[in-house]
């Protein structure tokens, strides 16, 4: 006969097999059993300092490729190619701005703008607006291009290409004409100041029916 202690064991370890015996019979089941005597604690990660990374990262240098060929590898000029480019400190990202067709209208009976937005993707959003004042075909181009700006600074758009038929507005928004008229230097300060608020700006003077979209949105409103 047993002793009492063993006896005692033998019982309290014969109910846990009872209890888990529909258990078993899982792959979870005798994982369950087997890690039943540890009891697990969580600990939450600690920060990692910039020099153990750094410290890691030299006692784990990376193997240099001197043979592409002698690798057996198809595509060997993607490779390499990729091979260089991990090498070269300094890489380069372009970026597709958004571009801004603007055109402006004018007639004895209203003024317009018309604005076309284009998207990265190629994709063209249109608008039209009436001008609430008689102004000239200059001043109304200066309108268009005032307009789109400030769609683009409240989309939060970053770049842009900026394209229109007027090569006034084109060429003193780029500096390169002088603003001799006192009536256009508002239209010009205020297209200068949001031009400002883009990290990168072009623009491009193109051919009157390139801008059709623009120039019928313009049409539209007067």
């Amino acid at each position: 006969m047993l002793p009492f202690t063993t006896y005692i064991i033998a019982k309290t370890d014969l109910i846990k097999y009872m209890l888990l015996r529909p258990m078993l019979r899982g792959r979870i089941g005798k994982w369950t059993l087997a890690l039943s005597e540890f009891a697990f604690t969580y600990v939450p990660q600690k920060s990692i300092k910039g020099q153990a990374v750094v410290d890691f990262l030299a006692d784990h240098p990376g193997e240099e490729i001197e043979n592409m060929d002698s690798m057996g590898i198809a595509n060997a000029d993607l490779l390499t190619r990729a091979h260089t480019c991990l090498n070269n400190p300094i890489y380069s990202v372009h970026l597709t701005p958004c571009k801004l067709y603007f055109d402006g209208s004018k007639t004895d009976l209203a003024s317009g703008a018309g604005i076309v937005l284009e998207d990265p993707l190629g994709i063209k959003h249109c608008y039209s607006f009436q001008l609430d004042f008689q102004c000239t075909n200059n001043k109304a181009e200066y309108e268009a291009l005032i307009i789109g700006l400030e769609m683009l600074v409240e989309l939060g758009i970053q770049y842009v290409e900026i394209l229109g038929d007027s090569m006034l507005v084109l060429k003193q928004a780029a500096r390169e004409y002088k603003c001799l008229g006192p009536s256009f230097a508002v239209y010009l300060v205020i297209a200068r100041n949001l031009l400002a608020k883009f990290k990168e700006a072009t623009w491009e003077h193109i051919p009157r029916d390139e801008n059709f979209a623009a120039n019928e949105m313009a049409q539209i409103a007067t």
